[in-house]
């Protein structure tokens, strides 16, 4: 991505945003609320059309390509996910083989391999909407792994979850994507875990990233400061970890 833009409702929303994620790399989007971060992931995942700039995807401009080949490279779980889909964990995973010819035995495999690295595989029958948040964000993940693309992306993917169900999708997404070579993008707002589990981030501020690289060396107090207006220390913190080996 470079030099992109985008507006709404005839106001400019993201200014000449760049960032780069590569295979493997789990990456960050982090800054104030209303910075612009929700509205560039859509211009990623082509709910939005951007007014300049270019999105690509493995070197090809995302907004060209027919949805079903921009489908098969870039996975999205959204903000805003479906909490009520009268369907079973199995169908809603199932989804995410809508953008290919369709294999039932194949994909059921893909079903359950999907199922079972986030942790769901006794859940296959359950009704969706029964699950709990985490839960249903695990599905959605699991979603997106059958969808079999280079790029996942994940706005807000902790929003309403407990602590301990945070620290496992994060946990979880940063695993599936270094095992499988996926680049994946997350918005997140907790500057600690995105520093934990992360190994870029970029810091948007009024709608321009003005920040990015390796946690350590983009959450200094100077730029927490300007871009969040508090006032940050080094100090000894509490450190959640997840009890048990499963997700």
């Amino acid at each position: 991505m470079s030099g992109v833009s985008a507006r709404l409702d005839g106001r400019g929303i993201v200014h000449e945003a760049g960032l780069r994620v590569d295979g493997g790399e789990f990456a960050a989007l982090v800054g104030p609320n209303g910075c612009g971060k929700s509205t560039l992931m859509r211009t990623i995942y082509r709910a939005l059309r951007p007014s300049a700039g270019l999105v690509t995807v493995d070197g090809d401009d995302v907004h060209r390509l027919p949805w079903r080949e921009s489908a098969r490279r870039t996975a999205v779980v959204a903000q805003e996910t479906p909490a009520e889909l009268d369907f079973t964990v199995g169908e809603v995973v199932l989804m995410g083989r809508t953008p290919y010819r369709r294999v039932p035995a194949a994909d059921e495999e893909r079903c359950a391999r999907a199922l079972d690295r986030v942790g769901l595989s006794g859940a296959r029958e359950r009704v969706y909407a029964t699950l709990s948040g985490g839960e249903k964000q695990r599905a959605l993940v699991a979603r997106a792994l059958v969808q079999e693309t280079r790029l996942l992306l994940l706005d807000e993917p902790t929003s309403h979850l407990d602590v301990r169900h945070q620290l496992e999708i994060l946990h979880l997404v940063r695993e599936l994507g270094a095992e499988l070579g996926m680049a994946t993008l997350a918005v997140l707002h907790d500057l600690n875990q995105a520093a934990a589990f992360c190994d870029r981030l970029y810091v948007m501020s009024a709608g321009r990233i003005v920040a990015g690289g390796p946690p350590d060396r983009v959450l200094t107090p100077e730029l927490i400061s300007r871009v969040y207006g508090v006032r940050a220390v080094h100090r000894t913190q509490l450190v959640f970890e997840r009890l048990g080996g499963g997700p």
